[in-house]
């Protein structure tokens, strides 16, 4: 047991401090206002780094497209729960994050290399998205309201309420100073990088192991950030539309704690990490019946997740980029390795579905119903999924619920019409949590061998069917399909070699 801890705070190599300019605040951390990268750096010293007390933090600050601060005006806040139709709404009200990850949304890319040979350890991309869709599954909304709050300025379900606090400025409207020069203006935040390199073990930063670290984090568009309240926005409501705004990260810092290791840690250290990693790849899904199969050269595979975005949902102001829904009108699928169906031998069928004939002979209609929901049969579909996300266990909290799905379709339905300049249509704060997936482990730490063999997905649905039951926002467009391939990997710290 290491003989004493020591804390450190590191600020980023290539800092950049926010400034003020013209009453507008300029240069921080951000992929439009700032530096679109932050790079911290963790010297090579004979301790060890302690990833269980690792954060990142920093302030969130949020601008208008006119580089203004949201929030310089005090009197928004007479205005701050004008909501849906209303000429006075506010742009606070409108302007919402990532229900599941919050600010954690803002990177994009983890780059983890040795200081001392400039070898990659490990790359995440699409960081974003997996971290909101894990961060949905392992918490509830009581949870998301303690930890997600202080955290991650995230709220779960509960975003579309709160979000308009987590946006503004703590000083303004106070009797203490509102200038943004102030060093409290900004939303406070402190989380882990959901890494796997920094989840393992206690990494030795000695030279003759890891030599030190460079960790680089690419942040996202501001698109991919912030998202409108509604899908279809009032045009005599301005100030409902989001597009320009953007971010700001200031006072940025990595702060953790080194382990001061005595001899019988180091006589004990395990230099081989062995590592919960995940690989990211990338297909369409075209038309209602379509197959996509992927050769992913991994030795030890735990599972597959996929999700489903619309080919218009990423970088888009208007919608939600963390509202992972099943392909639009699924109504089977099943998946297979190497041409065989594995590990279900069966495909799995939602029943109901939007296809269902009613006892008149005529397919159901979702869109006249307050609980669409009644006809998306996903009960095996949800239990697939979790367990492949989760490590084939069952989550203890989650968020994920059928009321979620319910809403977040009522929001699919709710249809652009004669009255889209009266009043905001498609609610974008009920994203879901689903898609289709493939747990190998069974919870007793089995794998599968994917090296030159194949993963194959089917999907039957409504995608691009232009089907009249279907929401008509979607039903004409294609999919993006995400996949996540879930694996163990090791890296010996001697030699920088990495298998997975």
């Amino acid at each position: 047991m290491p003989s004493k801890k020591l804390n450190f705070s590191l600020a980023p190599i290539n800092d950049n401090p926010v400034n003020l300019s013209g009453g507008q605040l300029t240069d921080g951390y951000s992929h439009k206002n700032g530096f679109p990268t932050i790079k911290f750096s963790i010297p090579a010293q004979d301790v060890l780094l302690d990833v269980n007390n690792l954060y990142l933090s920093g302030q969130f600050l949020v601008q208008d497209s006119d580089g203004g601060n949201i929030t310089t005006a005090v009197a928004d806040i007479a205005n701050y729960d004008v909501n849906n139709g209303s000429a006075t709404i506010q742009k606070q009200n409108c302007i919402n994050t990532s229900n599941w990850n919050g600010v954690a949304s803002v990177i994009d890319k983890v780059v983890i290399q040795s200081k001392k040979t400039q070898t990659e350890l490990q790359t995440i991309i699409n960081y974003s998205g997996y971290n909101a869709l894990k961060m949905g599954h392992k918490i509830n909304q009581d949870d998301y309201l303690n930890n997600g709050l202080t955290r991650n300025l995230c709220s779960g379900a509960s975003s579309g309420f709160t979000n308009r606090h987590l946006n503004n400025t703590p000083t303004i409207g106070e009797s203490r100073a509102a200038a943004l020069t102030d060093k409290y203006v900004g939303q406070f935040f402190s989380f882990k990088l959901d890494v796997a390199l920094l989840q393992s073990q206690l990494i030795h930063l000695g030279n003759g192991f890891a030599g030190g670290l460079l960790i680089t984090l690419h942040l996202s568009p501001d698109a991919a950030v912030f998202h409108s309240r509604f899908r279809s926005i009032n045009a005599l409501t301005l100030n409902a539309d989001p597009t320009g705004v953007s971010y700001i990260l200031k006072n940025v810092k990595l702060e953790g704690k080194y382990a001061v290791p005595n001899q019988q840690d180091l006589s004990s250290y395990n230099p081989v990490l062995t590592m919960n990693s995940r690989v990211n790849l990338m297909n369409d899904v075209v038309s209602s019946e379509n197959c996509n199969t992927y050769t992913p050269q991994l030795q030890m595979v735990k599972g597959v997740v996929n999700t489903f975005l619309d080919d218009n949902q990423s970088n888009n102001y208007l919608l939600n980029q963390n509202n992972f829904r099943v392909p639009c009108g699924l109504v089977e699928y099943q998946q297979a390795k190497n041409n065989i169906r594995f590990p279900n031998d069966f495909a799995t069928k939602l029943v109901p579905n939007a296809q269902s004939s009613s006892t008149a002979g005529v397919a159901v209609a979702p869109n006249l119903t307050y609980h669409p929901v009644a006809i998306q049969g996903d009960a095996e579909l949800r239990l697939q999924f979790g367990r492949a996300l989760l490590g084939g266990k069952l989550a203890a909290h989650t968020s994920s619920n059928v009321r979620l799905t319910n809403d977040s379709l009522l929001g699919d339905y709710d249809a652009d019409g004669a009255n889209s300049n009266t009043a905001q249509r498609g609610d974008n704060t009920h994203p879901d949590l689903l898609g289709v997936a493939a747990d190998y482990s069974n919870n007793v730490g089995q794998i599968q061998n994917f090296v030159n063999q194949d993963y194959e997905l089917k999907l039957s649905s409504g995608v691009n069917s232009g089907r009249a039951n279907l929401p008509q926002t979607r039903a004409n467009r294609v999919s993006i399909q995400e996949s996540y391939i879930r694996n163990f990997s090791q890296i010996d710290l001697r030699s920088l070699q990495k298998v997975q």
